[in-house]
């Protein structure tokens, strides 16, 4: 072939096909080259033949075939009619196949794979040693290749003449002419000047794009700087001309302030210095090596070795003499010219290149990185705002701890940063706290008194975390020098003890911990933090047993508290070993739990069995199962003298309980328990009954009783209400003395605050067991519509105390009136039959008023403005147990919006409070969205746009209409549009597209709603059209696909006399529809707008996926009114209906 066709090769997806040199290098001048990147065609380089490569010409690429089909000659007639047999079809014409190569830029083939790599650097080092200006040429354009430079690179080569002149034009500008940045900088022996248009997309470039290719090139692209120095660190890595190009240039792209130039470059100079640090260390090795041989055979030499060994050896030695210092140097200069500068970096993604890099060079060369010099750079960014950089310290300095020849040499590092390290034990993420503990147990291994007592205290503490691999590490590092052996154990003639004595004293230990440690006392989170970390300990049943079953007076004999605490960690080990999770509570890292095979686990479950079937009834035997008759009959006793002794809640719930285990019908004590309650309850019934006729009596006549009686009352109403909580004690007929002192408290007069609260605690409960009790037998319909007026009597009594002066009375009268609401809403359908009957649903007058007690008790402003950062120690034990009580309210008030007890505008009213109680209540307001929207997502869908439709009225209400711009970005305005983004937020992904859709139908109704008072003002007359800026917040939730029949219905919803009002992204119908235009189908050229002004600097770095056509379906106005009434919209239309896009 004269002559050959070229073709651009595609190149990578997404992307510009690539280049290569411009022809004009080779007719222009001797000091000027051009580099073309790879978004310019390569037509002008097709005329070059295969012999020679001209002068000027770029290095000689692989070439690749590619075979185009063409028609085959004598294929076809002139008719269009084949020559074929008659009577068969004809046949397919055959194409001819002609062979087409190209040259491939460097570029190029490293995008092509792993394979091409080593080919390109290969060829590479060929063409180098050949014309190194020209290869140095094509080495600089594959490093702005890859920073995403699509503009023009020029060369010009220094002069010495210049002197420092050129140094001052070392600059990086934005011409406003051409609309062009420059960036020029000096790499030996050339002057480069990058030029690249004023729209660089920042957020793209190759060594971060996204998918799989662009990852594989990244991964290709680290292999070709490593490889590019171990080829040539044996030929022209040191000849003085290579690294101080590739260093000048690297230090220029480095310090740019394009974000793409500096990561990329930054990228390549570490990995440079790895393979350095890697070629280096091998040099001195095998000199070192060398050395020692050479040695050896001179020893040897007199005893007849062969005098050319020893010259080999000798040639060898001295070959290796003067190259590591070379690469040192190397090393020194590439340092401190691009990590000094980045390590400290704005972008966290350097910094953290730069630290993992960093702790390479250190475990690859520690001969030279392996010094406090370098060392403190790991501990400065110890104190790093980035975990990830946090991380990657940690982490270096682990892998140093983990070698006993390296953690040597790291005192005075430890001792200079010892107090850091502690403290990151308790860093924010998690992960970095695990990874800290099991290097602060490396440290330990190593270093003897390196901690102090409280500092191990302060250590152990961690088994108890919530994370389970740091309570794991933590574990590691309590058998490490808490449970193992001591180290004098079998010398001096003395044996050491067996494997089964030394686990009974280490449990003895573990036991004395526990006992001792002023921690918490979770054995459960004990025994899991020691699962993984001691499995002979803790998963050691004979050994737990043995101790259990030691005689008193014994040898290994245990405390009865000792034997408590021994109890309790085996019931947590046989747990964790049946069930095979942790215990609740304990998080998981990410790895998750190890799946343990089901072979072992079965073999484990068998050997416990086995264990506890022979051991169980000699420790049954230990205690006795059921007590004896004397032994009841005194417990009993000892319950009646509590019960009439002591008057305080909690203990007298605690016998009522005690009570319910013996009176258990299956139990054995039954016979006697039951008998010894109900002689109880008839005593404390005998002393009411006297006391209320008494003090009813009184009361009528106008008289008033002692202090002593009335304290009688409520002290036995106390008791009674303790019982009722966990016994039927309707055959004593409690309900109508109970109904008695309500009745009269309305009626009459007051009643002490304790009386009425027991009063009510004690009808509820009444009420509680006549429901139970109609369910388990359905009753007469005269019993069920009595029970219905009971229960209808009682929720108006506590909707009187709603109000009540007593803040505690109010409360307990909201929790009980909720508690009764939810149980009788699901009684079931509303019939006028059977339990139907019971079916009640509060109207809007009572669900105004839980409404109204829950803005005044629960969202208290001062609470509001604590905000959550906010430490409580001890003395603030009131103040947590009233925030207790609070979240208990308003948890009960929310089972009754997830419910569908209470109206949609009761859980509007609600999410009002989300931003600004967060700390106190945002876990429960969220976790009722989520239950909303697993309900109805419509409904929750609605209930959130009511919300903002609420706020935002308000808002008008207190600040007018202004429109100032401050109000809209920072104002109480700008609170409101956070809150939407919130809510957009808890829509999901998935399940989101409906609800956005009926948000944006309602919230464009909302905004262009007119005021019924007529106007003569355009803005006074739209109200609500700020209302837009808060809706543009839900666009993010309309797939990109059907934004356009979004804004097509957006603009055919804009009524006639709208005002056009603020500028730019202020203006709500401006930054609305620029929030619906966030799509794939923008005019080519148009820059994406942002809908918050916030936006426009920090923009979003994804980039927008293209969907299929056949995946978009219409948002017209006319599937809007056909949804109008359901609220629902059709998943997709025929194409016939579909209409034209805006």
């Amino acid at each position: 072939m004269a002559g050959r066709e070229d073709v651009v090769w595609p190149g990578p997806p997404g992307r510009a096909a690539g280049s290569l040199l411009s022809p004009d290098c080779d007719r222009g001048a001797p000091r000027t080259v051009v580099l073309v990147p790879q978004d310019l065609s390569r037509a002008s380089s097709g005329s070059r033949g295969h012999g020679a490569p001209a002068q000027g010409a770029a290095p000689t690429r692989p070439r690749l075939g590619f075979q185009t089909q063409g028609a085959a000659s004598g294929g076809l007639s002139a008719s269009g009619q084949g020559n074929h047999r008659r009577g068969r079809p004809p046949r397919k014409p055959r194409k001819r196949r002609v062979a087409v190569t190209t040259e491939l830029t460097l570029f190029e083939m490293v995008a092509l794979g792993r394979s091409s790599v080593q080919t390109a650097v290969e060829e590479w080092v060929q063409s180098y040693k050949e014309d190194r200006e020209l290869a140095l040429l094509d080495l600089i354009s594959f490093f702005v290749q890859c920073c995403g430079c699509e503009g023009v690179v020029t060369a010009e080569l220094y002069q010495s003449n210049q002197g420092k002149s050129v140094v001052h034009k070392m600059t990086e500008k934005f011409d406003q002419e051409t609309g062009l940045y420059y960036k020029k900088f000096l790499a030996y022996p050339w002057i480069l000047t990058i030029m690249w248009p004023e729209k660089l997309q920042n957020d793209f470039y190759p060594i971060v794009g996204p998918g799989p290719f662009w990852k594989r090139f990244r991964v290709n692209f680290c292999e070709f700087t490593e490889l590019l120095v171990h080829l040539t660190h044996s030929s022209v890595l040191c000849d003085g001309h290579l690294m101080d190009t590739v260093i000048c240039m690297l230090s220029g792209l480095t310090n740019s302030a394009v974000y793409s130039l500096r990561h990329t470059s930054s990228l390549a100079a570490m990995k440079l210095l790895t393979a350095l640090a890697s070629v280096n260390q091998g040099i001195c090795t095998g000199r070192r090596t060398a050395q020692r041989l050479y040695e050896i055979e001179s020893i040897t030499k007199l005893k007849g070795r062969h005098k050319y060994y020893m010259e080999l050896l000798d040639q060898r030695r001295h070959q290796f003499q003067n190259k590591p210092m070379a690469i040192d140097n190397i090393i020194c200069a590439l340092f401190k010219r691009t990590f000094v500068p980045r390590y400290r970096d704005v972008s966290s993604d350097i910094r953290v290149i730069c630290m993992g890099e960093l702790g390479c060079w250190i475990r690859l060369y520690p001969d030279m990185f392996l010094d406090n010099n370098y060392l403190k750079y790991i501990g400065w960014m110890l104190y790093d705002k980035d975990a990830n950089v946090r991380m990657k310290c940690i982490l270096a300095l682990k892998a140093l701890y983990e070698k006993r020849e390296s953690a040597m040499k790291l005192g005075l590092f430890f001792h200079k940063f010892k107090k850091r390290i502690l403290s990151m034990t308790q860093d924010q993420q998690p992960e970095i706290t695990s990874e800290c503990m099991q290097l602060l147990r490396l440290i330990s291994e190593h270093y003897v008194g390196v901690f102090s007592a409280m500092e191990y205290v302060f250590l152990f503490q961690f088994v108890y975390a919530a994370y389970r691999p740091m309570a794991t590490a933590a574990g590691e590092l309590i058998c490490r020098r808490l449970l193992a052996p001591p180290p004098h154990e079998g010398f001096f003639g003395q044996e050491p003890p067996d494997e089964f004595d030394r686990n009974l004293q280490n449990m003895k230990t573990l036991i004395d911990f526990y006992l001792q440690g002023e921690f918490h006392r979770h054995v459960p989170y004990l025994v899991d933090g020691l699962w993984e970390a001691a499995p002979t300990l803790v998963r050691n049943w004979e050994c737990m047993t043995a101790l259990l079953l030691e005689p008193r007076g014994g040898r290994q004999a245990l405390t009865s508290q000792q034997e408590r605490v021994l109890i309790e960690i085996l019931v947590a080990a046989v747990r964790q070993a049946a069930e095979g999770r942790p215990p609740a509570g304990r998080r998981l890292g990410k790895k998750g739990a190890r799946e343990v095979d089901g072979t072992r686990r079965w073999r484990e479950h068998a050997n416990m069995s086995r264990h506890f079937v022979k051991v169980l009834p000699q420790l049954l035997s230990k205690v006795p199962c059921s007590p004896a008759p004397q032994y009841l009959d005194a417990a009993l006793l000892e319950l009646d003298c509590l019960v009439q002794r002591h008057s305080d809640v909690a203990v007298l719930e605690a016998c009522a309980r005690a009570y319910g285990t013996y009176c258990d019908e299956g139990g054995s004590a039954h016979g006697q328990a039951a008998p010894a309650c109900s002689r109880l309850v008839d005593m404390l019934v005998d002393v009411l009954t006297p006391l209320l006729d008494v003090f009813i009596q009184h009361e009528k006549q106008g008289l008033f009783l002692g202090h002593g009686e009335m304290g009688r009352i409520c002290s036995t109403l106390r008791r009674l209400a303790a019982f009722y909580s966990t016994h039927d004690l309707s055959g004593w007929n409690l309900y109508e003395k109970m109904d008695s002192l309500l009745t009269f408290r309305r009626h009459q007069g007051s009643l002490p605050t304790e009386v009425v609260h027991c009063a009510l605690q004690c009808t509820y409960y009444a009420l509680l067991w006549q429901i139970v009790a109609a369910t388990d037998r359905l009753p007469s319909q005269e019993a069920l519509l009595d029970l219905r007026k009971r229960l209808l009597k009682f929720c108006l009594a506590c909707r009187v105390y709603l109000s009540h002066q007593s803040k505690v009375l109010s409360e307990k009268a909201f929790i009980l009136l909720c508690d009764l609401l939810l149980i009788l809403s699901h009684q079931g359908p509303e019939e006028d039959t059977g339990l139907g009957l019971l079916f009640f649903v509060p109207d809007h007058v009572l669900q105004c008023k839980l409404l109204t007690f829950v803005r005044e008790h629960v969202f208290l402003e001062d609470a509001g403005a604590a905000g959550g950062r906010r430490v409580y120690r001890e003395e603030d034990a009131d103040e947590l147990h009233e925030l207790f009580h609070r979240r208990n309210m308003l948890a009960v008030f929310c089972k009754l919006i997830v419910c569908n007890v209470l109206e949609m505008s009761a859980a509007a009213a609600v999410y009002q409070f989300y931003l600004k109680h967060y700390h106190h209540f945002g876990d429960i307001i969220k976790e009722t969205m989520t239950r909303t929207r697993q309900n109805d997502r419509l409904r929750n869908a609605l209930s959130l746009l009511l919300c903002l439709q609420q706020l935002f009225q308000k808002h008008v209400d207190t600040y007018g209409l202004g429109s100032d711009p401050i109000e809209f970005i920072c104002g109480p305005f700008y609170s409101i549009r956070l809150l939407a983004r919130r809510f957009a937020l808890t829509l999901g992904f998935d399940s989101a597209r409906d609800a956005a859709h009926l948000i944006h139908r309602r919230g464009l109704a909302f905004a262009f709603s007119e005021s019924p008072v007529p106007e003569e003002e355009a803005r006074q007359r739209f109200p609500n059209l700020s209302f837009l800026l808060v809706l543009a917040e839900f666009s993010c939730k309309i797939p990109p696909a059907e934004r356009a029949a979004a804004l097509a219905h957006f603009q055919d919803s804009i009524p006639e006399g709208v005002p056009v009002f603020g500028e730019g992204d202020m203006n709500p119908m401006l930054a609305y529809r620029k929030s619906l235009m966030r799509t794939d189908y923008m005019a080519q050229g148009e820059e994406e707008p942002a809908a918050n002004p916030f936006d426009a600097i920090c923009k979003d770095s994804k980039r927008p996926q293209e969907l299929p056509a056949g995946t978009c379906s219409t948002w017209t106005p006319d599937t809007l009114a056909s949804c109008a009434a359901g609220d629902r919209e059709p998943r997709s239309c025929s194409s016939k209906e579909r209409k034209p896009k805006r």
